[in-house]
């Protein structure tokens, strides 16, 4: 009688065993989205796998550190070193996605950075990371889709500036002379601005593209506003566009002269890439379409848990 009674035994401390390596290795999946522990350039990270794009999210940073196309093209390409060096890290430590706290002066500096640690973030659901800056002055989400990430500014203190930032390589690489972009304003547009003609408009979204991918990144803004946008492309060396390396800067909020201008909490973001290049005006028309349907579909307040993830359409 003992036997059979340890096999059962035996099995079910398995089945438990098993159960608990899956529960470890799969910290929450909603429907189209997956997120899971990871880690990058020595850094604790959160991975969100959907069917579009995988992110890896900095945790100690706060923001993405990593967003890979369904070719494994990395569209952020952060490394922590250098991380604050001018201009070199421009291959490194200034890429990322939100980037959000900024200044010489500002104990938070660094919040929404990858490779800073001025943060704490954690699963608030299914398909939410929840970040808190340490001093507490700080708190935002991401929610992810099958298609796309929502950022909300939850907790911003009314004194201190900030902006939303894409610092990567579009594409994967950095290439700015086969890079393309465009926006609410028209498209596709080849200016390869740099540090020294810095380009200032006011847009609603933004996209960005290389002839060699089949996809573009888009970005968009929720709440209008008539404060500057910027956007320009900055080398690793004093070379600038002929550096063998760099990233493109794009900034909802980022003034000239590198100056923040989004004040207090409530501004909403949504990024997520879409299939298809944009080779000319037809073609920008139809991103256009898509840049609406995401900000509609990101304005509406999230569905109960059991329905929280249903796909967005691109």
């Amino acid at each position: 009688m003992s036997v059979p009674t340890s096999s059962a035994s035996c099995r079910f401390s398995r089945r438990l065993f098993l159960g608990t390596l899956a529960l470890l290795s799969a910290l929450t999946c909603a429907r189209g989205v997956t997120i899971t522990e990871a880690e990058h350039e020595g850094r604790a990270q959160f991975k969100v796998v959907t069917v579009s794009a995988t992110y890896f999210f900095d945790r100690a940073g706060g923001g993405f550190s990593r967003l890979l196309d369904r070719d494994g093209k990395d569209w952020i390409s952060f490394r922590k070193e250098p991380l604050k060096e001018v201009p070199a890290s421009a291959a490194a430590g200034f890429r990322g996605i939100p980037n959000s706290v900024f200044g010489k002066d500002n104990p938070d500096a660094g919040a929404g950075h990858p490779g800073f640690d001025q943060c704490k973030s954690a699963l608030a659901g299914g398909d939410i990371i929840r970040t808190v800056s340490k001093s507490g002055r700080w708190a935002w989400t991401w929610r992810f889709t099958e298609t796309n990430a929502v950022f909300t500014m939850e907790k911003a203190p009314a004194e201190v500036a900030w902006w939303f930032l894409y610092e990567g390589t579009i594409a994967g690489r950095w290439s700015p002379r086969t890079h393309y972009w465009g926006t609410d304003s028209g498209g596709p547009r080849r200016e390869t601005t740099d540090s020294k003609r810095q380009l200032f408009e006011q847009w609603r979204w933004a996209y960005f593209g290389d002839d060699q991918s089949p996809r573009v990144l888009l970005v968009a803004q929720m709440e209008k506003d008539e404060l500057p946008d910027t956007l320009w492309f900055m080398g690793s060396t004093r070379a600038g566009l002929e550096a063998p390396d760099g990233m493109v800067v794009f900034g909802f909020g980022r003034g000239p002269g590198g100056k923040p201008q989004f004040r207090g909490a409530g501004q909403r973001f949504v990024l997520g890439l879409v299939e298809g290049a944009v080779k000319d005006a037809s073609v920008h028309a139809q991103l256009a379409q898509a840049a609406d349907r995401w900000l509609q579909q990101a304005s509406k307040p999230p569905s109960p848990p059991a329905s929280a993830n249903s796909p967005a359409k691109p």
